[in-house]
């Protein structure tokens, strides 16, 4: 008899014909990714199966190569490899190469072809479940890594006016080159600054909306926050790219404030459903991969 999956819903045994998925980072920790695209498979009736791979930040391309050579559908990428893996693409979608990032790959015909799935996720979230369009907005930017490059593309096509391109000075530069790529593409459209009080404070002046793209507030650091969160005021939509905890501390501050939120889930659910599309060609079952992200959320809380 053949050896049965251990995913909850999936019913089929795992044979040489299971086509694989995977998710690579350094460190991954706990990654929602696999329970919602297991249980999406499962629920679309696909014998196929995702797998979280913790992959040290030299080891990107080895991995990326492995993968290939055993056939895997692609590769979901985070942090630290999304800007990486973008040079081991044989050729780039436009919201990769736009955003100068990758978070999802798919091997086909001996091709490796990089998405970013990061932003559109994100509009959609901020959109759909945010009730906030970005068109004609001003965006203050927290981070200038892979996820807050793919974000900031998929708002630039959204129609978003302004960025205000946030980072530590000892990685300013980051944030420069984030705000000249975005200025390449869209003349006078990004400003880089200095993530101090003051700049902030400035800047929050101007923008409709804060999108946070680090790290901070992710577990186990819970009680971290990018910025002084008192300046913020009601009028601002306040949206976090972490999504475990759910509710960080930024989310709940500035829900203190009279701030509208948008927490992380949602953009992981809805970039997530891409990867599906890109993989399988099929319409991934949304509100099934919601659900599986809510209960590893839950039950990751009671721990």
């Amino acid at each position: 008899m053949s050896p049965m999956c251990p995913y909850k819903n999936r019913e089929l045994p795992i044979s040489v014909n299971t086509k694989l998925a995977a998710l690579i980072g350094w460190p991954l920790g706990h990654s929602a990714s696999a329970e919602m695209h297991n249980d999406a498979y499962a629920a679309m009736g696909l014998d196929s199966i995702y797998l979280p791979l913790p992959v040290e930040p030299q080891n990107a391309a080895e991995a990326v190569k492995a993968m290939e050579t055993m056939g895997f559908m692609g590769c979901n990428v985070t942090i630290p490899h999304k800007v990486a893996v973008k040079e081991l693409m044989d050729e780039l979608h436009p919201s990769a190469a736009e955003s100068g990032a990758v978070n999802t790959v798919l091997f086909k015909e001996g091709r490796r072809i990089g998405y970013n799935t990061d932003g559109t996720g994100f509009v959609h979230a901020l959109i759909e479940k945010g009730g906030f369009h970005p068109s004609g907005k001003s965006c203050l930017m927290i981070g200038a890594g892979g996820a807050a490059r793919g974000v900031a593309s998929a708002l630039a096509i959204a129609g978003a006016a302004k960025f205000l391109i946030a980072n530590r000075a000892e990685e300013y530069e980051m944030a420069e080159r984030l705000a000249d790529d975005m200025n390449a593409l869209r003349p006078g459209s990004a400003r880089p600054l200095v993530l101090d009080k003051k700049s902030v404070g400035g800047a929050l002046e101007e923008a409709d909306f804060v999108v946070h793209a680090t790290r901070l507030g992710m577990r186990p650091n819970e009680d971290t926050v990018a910025f002084d969160t008192s300046l913020l005021s009601p009028r601002h939509f306040v949206c976090d790219v972490v999504y475990s905890p759910r509710e960080t501390r930024l989310l709940r501050e500035a829900a203190a404030r009279g701030c509208r939120t948008l927490d992380g889930m949602w953009m992981l659910v809805y970039q997530g459903a891409e990867a599906v599309r890109i993989w399988t060609g099929m319409e991934p079952p949304v509100d099934v991969m919601a659900a599986g992200c809510e209960r590893f959320l839950e039950d990751l809380q009671k721990h």
